[in-house]
């Protein structure tokens, strides 16, 4: 092993001891991965999302998971769990060591992945006007796997303290300190996802993070875009709430702040009624008329459907244009990577996000964008001439989960001991 930029590398997996990215192992090595005290466990990770419910069963020394599934309805309700424990028993897993869960928001104090007890689990509720589509759900979650396994450790991992540490000049709006006083800041969101990102793009690039500068782009229902400088977040498209940046599936993106108290004085919207129209009825499905399915709109927009092709450039332009923002932002680009559903599955949408960016020296093999499928971890799609990397990333969130809850218990199990010694 030696030392470089910090963090303590091998050959395998690459741990920060400050900042808590990691490097996910190749599967083919897995089993030689350097985490002591992580042997023999089982982590479940749920990963209660907008529109999916994924899970996995996970033991921290591997990058391979015992199971992982998704339930293909999005309700977090009993009967989904009674599922989860069904297929966890059905893969011969009889005992948990925790349960970690995705939590969208943690607020302006929850800013690292954390025990779920009752102060904890009062943040995210608090957290949920911030994150209304999502924290309840997760909260939800919480509570129905503490009677589905009681006695098992509940870890809350936020998607927020990926962000926690973007500098101030990033995170601040320019609003009135009382404001400001009480958490109106920029948190970013989809940091279990951009860690991931992080970690496969200098996996496959044979790069410490401490030498690249990437531009991640999780495109989904839900969708940011994360300047990672040098193994940092520091900035992302989404603000104090998921509605900012991109367009989404149903949600605006960026809008002029104006924007609410017109329509509430030309419409008479309520506030509650706007707020559920950015949230619910805006974004590609409001531009296409079609619904929310990125599929369907490719669809229709091959065939000609004028709608659906105007969502379509609108929804990529977004996304080209944060990208050289933050280019910009860094000093440069090493990489732009692509995950998420559409990012994963969708070499069209890739292809023309990237029209215009040879400026950067980012030039896209079209042969290579084709034949990327999610079946594989992390593949490189850039042109031979292009100074900038290009990559499709499989996106990894119930894996980071689990490496996290692990993290926790494993340090709540060492200050035990010290106080048993």
């Amino acid at each position: 092993m030696n030392w470089a930029g910090g963090s303590m590398r091998c050959s395998h997996c690459v741990l920060s001891c400050c900042t808590g990215w990691l490097i996910l192992p190749r599967p083919e090595v897995a089993t030689s991965m350097c985490t002591d005290g992580d042997q023999d466990m089982h982590i479940l990770a749920i990963n209660a999302g907008s529109a999916t419910l994924k899970f996995g069963v996970f033991d921290p020394a591997s990058a391979m998971p015992v199971i992982e599934s998704t339930i293909d309805h999005p309700a977090v309700d009993a009967a989904a769990f009674d599922e989860i424990k069904q297929q966890v028993r059905s893969s011969g897993v009889t005992s948990l060591n925790a349960i970690g869960h995705r939590v969208a928001h943690g607020g302006p104090f929850l800013r690292e992945a954390a025990f779920v007890d009752a102060k904890v689990e009062h943040e995210i509720d608090q957290a949920a006007a911030l994150a209304p589509q999502h924290n309840p759900v997760a909260l939800a979650g919480i509570r129905i796997a503490r009677e589905r396994w009681p006695g098992v450790r509940q870890v809350a991992v936020f998607d927020t303290a990926f962000h926690a540490g973007m500098p101030e000049h990033a995170s601040c709006y320019a609003v009135p300190q009382s404001w400001r006083a009480v958490g109106v800041r920029r948190y970013g969101f989809h940091g279990l996802s951009h860690q991931s990102v992080l970690a496969a793009v200098s996996s496959a690039l044979m790069r410490p993070p401490s030498e690249l500068r990437i531009v991640s782009c999780h495109i989904g229902n839900g969708a940011s875009v994360c300047a990672i400088d040098r193994g940092r977040s520091v900035d992302t498209s989404m603000g104090m709430t998921a509605l900012e940046g991109l367009v989404m599936g149903t949600r605006s993106g960026d809008l002029d702040p104006g924007v609410p108290g017109y329509v509430a004085r030309t419409l008479g919207l309520s506030l509650v009624q706007i707020e559920a129209a950015l949230y619910s009825d805006s974004g590609l499905k409001a531009l296409s008329g079609l619904g929310s399915d990125l599929r369907e709109i490719e669809s229709r927009a091959r065939d000609g459907h004028a709608a659906a092709q105007m969502a379509l450039q609108v929804h990529a332009y977004r996304v080209r244009k944060y990208i050289g923002a933050y280019a910009a932002a860094m000093g440069g680009c090493d990489a732009v990577a692509f995950t998420g559903g559409a990012g994963e599955n969708s070499p069209t949408l890739r292809c023309r996000i990237l029209d215009g960016l040879e400026f950067l020296g980012l030039h896209l093999d079209e042969e290579r964008n084709r034949a990327f499928s999610p079946a594989s971890e992390v593949a490189q799609l850039q042109a031979s001439r292009s100074s900038v990397a290009v990559l499709a990333v499989r996106a990894r969130e119930q894996w980071v989960i689990a490496h996290e809850t692990a993290r926790v218990l494993n340090g709540a199990l060492s200050a035990e001991h010290e106080i048993d010694e």
